[in-house]
């Protein structure tokens, strides 16, 4: 084969210093255009087809076109590859290549000029089972609709198929950077912004998200004000703009500083260019693909990132004059964006009329549209000797009334911790800031400095009654884990208290809520006026302050029914909070239900793409710990240990990564739990230990059954029996005057881990059994098949010898075998695992049938019995057998030999041949690679 072509393989490979797509996340699945190929390729005597594959810089035409080269040769077709832009090589000759194949020829926007009248020959004589595919960018052609020129005379046998590759859509930006930077750190905040920095431009994303792996906080180096463009995009667009006229150039410069999507008109002034040089100038631009039509009269660049480094390849007196420019051309509008104004102002070196627009932007409602622009005000106002402190506290009272609702960066958050040291704000001033401040930094960023802010913003605000109450509110709080259950009452009093004097609706409304959100929390059972059934559904009326509180206290107590089992109310209160007015005005509360909404699908068993959307959730704020939450219980459920290990915070560090106590509960309770599996009993009672101390701080019991039955059962296990009965004790006497399903049924599953402790197992089964009901009219199938199998497991540990014997004797005992029940039992808890995915408790509950089930009776070993008696072992070959594959999806999850014994009822050494069979059949590499499932084998 001739040396101008390169492999199928080689083909995947950049072409010289092209911007090109990158497919590593099998985003452009399923291939286009297989179809149309396969048909073209399916024998020597089909027709020859042509494939226009069309598209700008880094939309990916390198990557698809290695992608048909590779299907091509699936289908025993020949692939050949032509890169006449390289330079050196001359049109190959095709006369002695046999059909069917496929010749690729790249870049055509860059051939050599003898390039087109060969394509053009070639085609008119093309041979029935050839496909020639060329590649070309449309805005470097000089007639973008003509990549071989104008009437190539194809012939009309000729097949022609034109596929087009723009800007990816914002789920392939998502998905790419889920990849490349992990779920804690890629959340859907930073892939959107990437997604619009990059215009959705593939080989842009790739190289944002390359510099984005090496840095420690992804989404502050994306959300700063000059993002860098990478260095494949600014030589890109350097060599563009080297091909365009003088009046295009300054309309791109003019595009870049202002920004966004522009007006003709308000191009055209900043560049300096009539009406006739500029429309000209701006036509050739939009041909160049550097600027595109984005709505009728507003146009900007295609990749968003390329106005910066157009702006630094600028000279600074020439930025300087686009800048003054651009501030005289928006102060000519009758709607002014004076944040806008200001940094043109100051780019442009007018000193003077910056200040003056700074002084101008503190007053303008419009001036958080872009809360980032407005922070970004503020850093250069705060560098300033002869600050403005006046115009700088207004404008910082804008950022925090907005930040609370909204989802503010760590940016604001500093930005305003700095305006707080300026001995020019009044105390007032400084009061309502440093709330706003320590509200963010509690609830949205887990920041346990909040709580401290806010208390001093209590002090400071003595002529607001309404931000005292609504700073004693928040602090009156239950969900936090700063405060015991009595200081959180006492904050409720103070709130009362004030209300009540200020004679406020909207004041006493906050505090009735507050109060009510507590009764939900501890589980109450006294009537309290402030309760979500007896509070008025969210308006979305003038009154914001009304609305917060409503939707706030609804959203609070939907968090806590689904801790506390009553699922039901849960979904109810969701539906109410998720008003219109939440969508627009308080998109941080949307997200706080979003991630509410995670737990109760959890709860509910509705696991079937759960795991895949809370990792996509893992760094957003108002869903980071709903989402890490969900996954570890997933991973411990289906034997990802290392992923558990890996979402898992130390044990000092709980309190930080779960901030909200009922969170901090239910993680260490799993942590517990997988420490009790793998047999580790130090770590195992050293987390119980110290969240029981925080259990009895805190004051909420109900929030306990999410830890208690683990803490009991590793009491135990390390022979700790005295503590584990005291707890139980005090855990129900935390329920005397409050009460929770999910409380109530893990007080019984204590009770039973302690009778089953003592040898009482008919008493256990009983026990365990009333926690599974107690589940089974919640609606939680997950925690009522881990009471089934408690109790089956007991049931039938409970079996006399002389039932035993009478169970075994023929078929005539079956009605009354008392293993029966205990059976039926453990087959139900199976199922369920089986249908929820729970692979290892499912393998769990199979052990423990097989190593407790008298023989014959259980449906769900029948095979298993079938195998072990008289017929013989079925051959499996290569194929994993269903022990096999067992111990592969616990091997891959991380368990050890030893803890994969322990669940299978195997000896370490069994487990350790079977993993040995089990890499030799699959030729993994490590045990991580080993299949997960039935269809992975």
């Amino acid at each position: 084969m001739s040396t101008n072509f390169r492999s199928a393989a080689e083909s995947a490979l950049p072409s010289g210093g092209a911007v090109t797509g990158d497919d590593r996340t099998g985003l452009f699945q399923p291939l286009p255009g297989e179809a149309f190929l396969r048909a073209s390729l399916a024998g020597a005597e089909c027709r020859p087809a042509l494939v226009l594959l069309e598209g700008g810089a880094g939309t990916g035409k390198t990557t698809l076109a290695a992608r048909w080269a590779r299907a091509a040769a699936d289908w025993d077709a020949r692939t050949l590859h032509h890169t006449p832009a390289a330079g050196g090589t001359a049109p190959p000759d095709l006369t002695a290549v046999e059909a069917p194949a496929l010749l690729v020829v790249e870049d055509v926007h860059r051939a050599p000029d003898g390039t087109v009248p060969w394509l053009r020959a070639w085609l008119r004589e093309a041979r029935p089972g050839f496909v020639t595919v060329v590649s070309y960018r449309p805005a470097e052609l000089p007639d973008p609709a003509c990549p071989l020129g104008l009437d190539p005379e194809l012939p009309p046998a000729l097949r022609i198929r034109r596929e087009r590759l723009g800007p990816w859509e914002r789920e392939g930006t998502r998905a790419l950077a889920l990849e490349v930077l992990g779920p804690e750190r890629s959340s859907e905040r930073l892939a959107d912004r990437l997604h619009l920095l990059a215009g959705g431009n593939p080989q842009t994303v790739r190289d944002l998200l390359d510099v984005l792996a090496e840095t420690t906080d992804a989404a502050a180096a994306l959300q700063d004000e000059e993002v860098e463009p990478p260095v494949r995009l600014s030589q890109h667009i350097a060599a563009r703009m080297a091909s365009l006229g003088e009046e295009a150039t300054a309309l791109v410069r003019a595009a870049a500083v202002l920004g966004g999507g522009s007006r003709e008109r308000d191009l055209r002034r900043v560049a300096g260019l009539g009406r006739s040089a500029g429309g000209a100038g701006l036509v050739r631009a939009l041909r160049s693909g550097l600027l595109e039509e984005r709505a009728p009269d507003r146009y900007g660049f295609t990749i968003p990132l390329a106005a910066s480094a157009v702006l630094a390849s600028l000279p600074g007196p020439i930025r300087c004059t686009l800048h003054r420019r651009a501030a005289d051309v928006l102060t000519r509008g009758g709607e002014v964006s004076w944040v806008a104004v200001a940094h043109h102002e100051r780019l442009g070196g007018r000193e003077g009329a910056w200040l003056r627009a700074a002084e101008r932007a503190a007053d303008d409602p419009n001036a958080l549209a872009d809360p980032g622009a407005a922070v970004s005000l503020l850093r250069s106002l705060l560098g300033r000797p002869d600050l403005p402190a006046r115009a700088a506290g207004r404008l910082a009272l804008g950022l925090t009334r907005n930040a609370l609702l909204t989802l503010p960066s760590a940016g604001t958050v500093d930005v305003l911790g700095q305006i707080l040291v300026l001995s020019q704000l009044a105390d007032e001033v400084r009061g309502e800031i440093r709330l706003e401040r320590g509200l963010v930094l509690n609830s949205q960023l887990c920041r346990s400095e909040g709580k401290a802010e806010t208390e001093r913003a209590v002090s400071e605000l003595r002529a607001r009654p309404d931000l005292r109450v609504r700073a004693l509110a928040a602090l009156a709080n239950p969900l936090s884990a700063v405060y015991g259950l009595d200081a959180n009452l006492h904050w409720w009093e103070r709130a009362r208290a004030t209300a009540e004097a200020s004679g406020d609706p909207t004041d006493l409304l906050a505090a009735r809520a507050v109060r009510g959100t507590i009764a939900v929390a501890c589980g109450e059972r006294r009537r309290v006026p402030g309760r979500p059934g007896r509070l008025p559904d969210p308006d979305g009326g003038p009154d914001s302050r009304r609305n917060e509180y409503l939707t706030r206290a609804l959203s609070n107590a939907a968090c806590c029914a689904v801790f506390n089992g009553d699922l039901r109310q849960a979904a109810v209160l969701l539906r109410r909070s998720a008003t219109p007015w939440a969508a627009t005005a308080a998109p941080f509360i949307t997200q706080c239900d979003r991630g509410t909404e995670l737990l109760l699908r959890l709860e509910r068993g509705e696991w079937s793409g759960l795991g895949r959307e809370s990792r996509g959730l893992l760094s957003g704020v108002g869903t980071r710990v709903d989402a890490r939450l969900v996954l570890l219980q997933l991973g411990l459920a289906q034997g990802a240990w290392e992923d558990c290990v890996t979402l898992q915070p130390g044990l000092e560090d709980m309190p930080r990564v779960f901030s909200q106590f009922p969170y901090e509960v239910s993680a260490a309770g799993l942590r517990i739990r997988m420490a009790v599996a793998r047999q580790n009993t130090a770590e195992a009672i050293a987390s119980a230990d110290r969240i029981w101390h925080r259990l009895r701080a805190k004051g909420v019991w109900v929030w306990a059954g999410h830890a208690a039955p683990w803490a009991v059962e590793a009491w135990l296990l390390a022979g700790r029996e005295d503590t584990a009965r005291a707890a139980v004790a005090e855990f129900a006497a935390g329920l005397r005057a409050h009460h929770s399903r999910t409380a109530g049924a893990a007080l019984l599953r204590c009770r039973a881990l302690l009778a089953e402790h003592a040898g009482e197992h008919p008493e256990a089964r009983g026990l365990f059994g009333r926690a599974a009901l107690v589940h089974e009219r919640s609606g939680a199938p997950y925690r009522r098949a881990l009471d089934l199998e408690a109790a089956g497991r007991c049931g039938l540990v409970a079996r006399s010898p002389e039932a035993e014997a009478e169970a075994e004797a023929g078929p005539g005992a079956g009605a009354g075998d008392p293993a029966e029940g205990p059976l039926r039992d453990l087959e139900e808890a199976l199922r369920v695992f089986a249908s929820l995915g729970a692979s290892w408790d499912a393998l769990r509950a199979r052990g423990t049938l097989r190593e407790l089930a008298p023989s014959g009776p259980s449906r769900a070993l029948a095979g298993d019995a079938a195998d072990a008696r008289g017929r013989g072992r079925p051959a499996y070959g290569d194929a994993l057998s269903p022990r096999e594959q067992e111990v592969a999806a616990l091997a891959a999850g991380g368990l050890t030999n030893r803890e994969i014994a322990g669940a299978l009822h195997l000896s370490p050494r069994t487990v350790e041949q079977h993993v040995y069979r089990i890499m030799r059949k699959t030729h993994a590499v490590s045990r991580r690679h080993l299949p997960t499932s039935r269809a992975d084998s």
